[in-house]
């Protein structure tokens, strides 16, 4: 696996794992207080790596 595969696969499950805690973190209740913060968090997260995933997979597919 080359360098910029395993990049292009590092991105694309750190934004499984911001969609999972995002998930995660709507129904987990810490004695009964719930985790809006973590949401937020996670979403801004997740919405902040699909452009550069979709930047990325963009610019190695150029020749150079």
């Amino acid at each position: 696996m080359s360098l910029r595969s395993f990049h292009g696969f590092f991105i694309a499950l750190c934004l499984a794992l911001c969609s999972f805690t995002g998930y995660w973190a709507t129904g987990n209740n810490v004695s009964g207080v719930k985790m809006p913060w973590l949401v937020w968090a996670s979403l801004a997260g997740g919405a902040l790596m699909l452009p550069y995933l979709y930047w990325y997979l963009k610019k190695v597919r150029l020749p150079h």
